[in-house]
C-alpha cells in the first residue's frame, strides 16, 4: 500500500513538471500540436504503470444504472440546447471532412488514455481524498494545456471567456469523471467524456447559444449528473428498488422531449422548421431522404444564390435563386435545381415565400418521405 502510494505522489510531482512545461512552452510550440504532446506524455504514462499495477478488476453493482442515467441526462441537455437553438438559431458543425475526422481520432485518443490514466492512479489511491483531488486538479490542467485555443489569450476579455467556456467546465467534467471511476468505473466516465468531447464532431448542425448559455451548460450538466448519480448511491441501503424505479422513470423523459422536439421543429412554430427532401433535383447539395432545416424569412431578405423554400401548388419545394425582380411591393423569384439543365417553369411571388435553406441533415428525411408514398398508394 505504502509503495503504490509512493508512486502515486511521483505521478503527481510528474504532472506539476509537465504542467510546468506546458506553461512556458505556450508561445513557442504551434498550439496544434499540443493535444499530440500530451496524448505521448500519457501513454508514456500509462504503459509502466499498467506494468506496475497489473489488471484492475472493477465490478460494480451500479454500472448499468449510472451509464443510464448518464446516457438520459446528456440526451436531456442536449434536448434541451437543441430546443434552444430553435429560438437562437443554429451553426453548422464541423462537417464530415478529413480536418474533422483527424481532429475527432485525436480527441477520441486523448479521453480513452486519459481515463485509464485516472482509473490506475484512482483505483490505487486507496481513498486518499487530498491525493485525488490533486491530482484531477493536475489532470485538468494537462487537458486544459492540450485545447487549442490557450495560445491565443492577449486580452483581459478573451481570458475570461476562456475561463468561462473551457477552464471551469474542464474542472467540473474530471471531477465528475473521478468521482465515477472512484465509486463506480472507467465505463460511466469513458460515456460522458467521449459525448461531450464529440457531439460537435458528428452533429451536422450545433446550437449558437452564446458564451454565457454555452458556459452554464457545460457546468451545470456535470452537475446534474453527480447529484443524480450521488443522492441513488446514498440512498442505496434503504432500497435497492429506488435504482430501478428512478431509472424507469428518468430513462422515459428522453423519449417524451423527442417527440415534442420533433412536432415543434415540424410544424415550424419557431424560426427553423424541418423538411424532407422528395426528389434529387438539388443534388449533389442534398438528395432525396436528405432534410433541410429552413429559416423563415421575408421577400426582401432574400439573395440571388440562395435556396428559396416556397409553396407550389399545394408542395413545399426548395431550388436556387436564379433571378430576382421586384414591381411595386411584390417581389418575384425566378429558381432552378442545382441538378436541372434550365430553370423553373415558372415564377414564383412573395406570397409563395416561406424561408430560406440554412442547413442540411443527411438521411433523415427518409421515413417522412416512404410514409407519404405508403398513403398516396393507398
Amino acid at each position: 500500500m505504502k509503495k503504490n502510494i509512493k508512486v502515486i505522489y511521483c505521478i503527481e510531482l510528474a504532472l506539476l513538471l509537465v504542467n510546468l512545461i506546458f506553461y512556458g512552452l505556450i508561445k513557442v510550440i504551434p498550439s496544434k500540436y499540443n493535444i499530440y504532446l500530451v496524448i505521448t506524455f500519457l501513454l508514456l504514462m500509462v504503459v509502466p504503470l499498467r506494468l506496475f499495477f497489473g489488471k484492475q478488476k472493477n465490478k460494480s453493482y451500479y454500472a448499468g444504472y449510472t451509464n443510464r442515467t448518464i446516457i438520459t441526462v446528456l440526451m436531456i441537455m442536449g434536448m434541451i440546447i437543441y430546443a434552444l437553438g430553435l429560438i437562437l438559431n443554429f451553426g453548422k458543425g464541423y462537417g464530415y471532412n478529413s480536418q474533422a475526422l483527424i481532429s475527432a481520432l485525436s480527441v477520441t485518443s486523448l479521453v480513452l488514455v486519459m481515463e485509464y490514466f485516472r482509473m490506475l492512479v484512482i483505483k490505487n489511491s486507496y481513498s486518499n481524498v487530498k491525493t485525488i483531488i490533486i491530482f484531477t486538479v493536475l489532470l485538468s490542467a494537462l487537458e486544459i494545456f492540450a485545447n487549442t485555443g490557450i495560445g491565443t489569450l492577449n486580452s483581459s476579455y478573451r481570458i475570461f471567456i476562456y475561463i468561462s467556456k473551457v477552464i471551469i467546465p474542464i474542472l467540473a467534467e474530471n471531477f465528475l469523471c473521478t468521482y465515477l471511476t472512484y465509486k463506480v468505473d472507467i465505463g460511466p466516465s469513458l460515456i460522458f467524456k467521449l459525448t461531450v468531447s464529440l457531439y460537435m464532431y458528428l452533429l451536422p448542425i450545433v446550437p449558437n447559444l452564446g458564451d454565457y448559455l454555452l458556459s452554464v451548460v457545460k457546468i451545470l450538466t456535470p452537475f446534474i449528473i453527480f447529484y443524480i448519480i450521488n443522492r441513488a448511491l446514498v440512498e442505496e441501503e434503504k432500497s435497492k428498488r429506488i435504482i430501478t424505479n428512478n431509472t424507469l422513470k428518468v430513462f422515459s423523459i428522453p423519449i417524451i422531449v423527442v417527440l415534442v422536439m420533433l412536432v415543434i421543429l415540424v410544424s415550424g412554430v419557431f424560426k427553423n422548421k424541418l423538411v424532407a427532401i422528395a426528389s434529387n433535383s438539388m443534388a449533389p447539395t442534398y438528395y432525396r431522404g436528405d432534410a433541410i432545416i429552413l429559416e423563415k424569412m421575408k421577400p426582401e431578405d432574400l439573395r440571388k444564390g440562395d435556396i428559396l423554400v416556397f409553396e407550389r401548388s399545394d408542395r413545399i419545394i426548395t431550388h436556387r435563386i436564379v433571378d430576382i425582380k421586384k414591381k411595386q411591393d411584390t417581389y418575384y423569384f425566378t429558381t432552378k435545381g442545382d441538378a436541372n439543365k434550365s430553370a423553373d417553369g415558372y415564377v414564383s411571388t412573395s406570397d409563395d415565400v416561406i424561408g430560406k435553406v440554412d442547413y442540411v441533415v443527411k438521411y433523415v428525411g427518409f421515413p417522412t418521405i416512404l410514409v407519404n408514398e405508403l398513403f398516396e398508394r393507398s
